[in-house]
Order: C-alpha cells, then sequence, then structure tokens
C-alpha cells in the first residue's frame, strides 16, 4: 500500500510542477461552459444541459489521462524496475480518478452556476457523477496505456474504449435524466447497479490485463 501511495505523489507533483495539463483543462472548461452560457442565455432545456455535461466531462477525461503515460518512456522504465505493476496500475488508477472527480466538481459548479442547474436529486447525481468518472478515468488510463504501447495514439485509444465507454456513458445519462425528473428511488436502483457493474468489469480488466502490457 505504501507503494501506491508513493506513486500517488509522485503523478501529484508531477502534476503540480508541468502545470501545463489542469491549465489547459481549466481553460477548456471555461471556455466550454461560458460558450454554452454565451449560446442559450439561460434557455437551455434538461435534455441538451444532461448532453452538453457529458460531453464535457468525457473530454476532461480525455484531457486527464491523455498524460499519464505519452512522452515519459525513459520515466516509466525506470518505475518499472521499482514495483509491481499491479500496484502501478492501481496507483495510476486512483490518481486520475481522484484528479477527474476534482476537476469534474469545479466543472460542474461553474456549469450550474452560469448555465443552470435543473437537478432534482442532488444525492443521486453526486453519486451518479463518482461512478462515471471512475469508470471513464479507469478506461481512458488503460486505453492510453495501450495506445502508447502499440504506437496508435488517440485513433488506437478510440478503438479499444468505444465498447465499454459508450454503455457507460448511456447509463450515466440515463441516470442523470432521472435525476432531473425526480424519480422516486425504485427509479434508481437498476441503473445503478448497471453502473457500478461497469466500474467493477473496468477495474477488473485493468488490473488483470495492465501486467501483460507490462512485459512488453
Amino acid at each position: 500500500m505504501n507503494e501506491v501511495i508513493a506513486i500517488i505523489q509522485r503523478e501529484l507533483r508531477h502534476e503540480i510542477r508541468s502545470r501545463r495539463s489542469w491549465l489547459a483543462i481549466l481553460l477548456y472548461i471555461g471556455s466550454t461552459v461560458y460558450i454554452s452560457y454565451l449560446g442559450f442565455q439561460h434557455t437551455l432545456d434538461a435534455e441538451t444541459w444532461n448532453a452538453l455535461f457529458w460531453i464535457l466531462i468525457v473530454f476532461i477525461a480525455m484531457f486527464a489521462s491523455s498524460g499519464s503515460f505519452a512522452g515519459r518512456d525513459g520515466e516509466m522504465l525506470y518505475i518499472y524496475t521499482l514495483v509491481s505493476p499491479q500496484k502501478f496500475i492501481l496507483g495510476r488508477l486512483l490518481y486520475n480518478g481522484i484528479f477527474l472527480l476534482a476537476v469534474s466538481m469545479i466543472a460542474l459548479i461553474g456549469y450550474g452556476f452560469f448555465v443552470g442547474f435543473p437537478i432534482s436529486n442532488f444525492a443521486v447525481f453526486i453519486a451518479t457523477l463518482i461512478l462515471s468518472v471512475w469508470g471513464i478515468s479507469s478506461l481512458l488510463t488503460v486505453s492510453f496505456a495501450i495506445a502508447s504501447k502499440g504506437g496508435g495514439g488517440f485513433a488506437l485509444m478510440a478503438i479499444i474504449s468505444f465498447p465499454l465507454l459508450v454503455p457507460l456513458l448511456i447509463t450515466a445519462q440515463h441516470l442523470s435524466q432521472l435525476c432531473m425528473q425526480g424519480s422516486g428511488t425504485f427509479g434508481y436502483g437498476g441503473n445503478m447497479a448497471a453502473l457500478f457493474a461497469l466500474d467493477v468489469i473496468i477495474g477488473a480488466l485493468c488490473y488483470l490485463l495492465f501486467p501483460y502490457l507490462w512485459r512488453d
């Protein structure tokens, strides 16, 4: 566990030193929210609000995950000699998940402040956001790892992540739509269970498959 914490701390220090990725993410959030505000002027209906919000989250996740392995081959090779692949990928998944969740909360606050916040069930919406962010972050992290090894870039990443990313986003969007409608508790159970199952599947695949990628 100490090695996992050390990996998280190392990634945090790297992020603070570079500053480029999180500044780019904040710039993307600010520009997207402001353009949405200028375009809709508080006349945004709930369905469009929902769609735009999840598009924003997906692109934030791509920004946050794209720098995980790209351009750091020498640094990664050194780390490979110090820790096991399971601990390394666990540390990366935890860091990327926490980082993306923090940025997503900032995006939600800015988006709600400028564009509006048509959510009736806030607690379920936050739970949906947490589960969705974890799944998206985990999937894109391992997809970028595979793409960086294969030299395929964003094209290979999109092909790898598409089969699981689409059902995850559909489930998350449907759940957030229910939160806007103020559905009773019974309306959330099946979708929440499906979202949690997708997270478990994605996390298990990352944990089990990454050691084989590590050997290459």
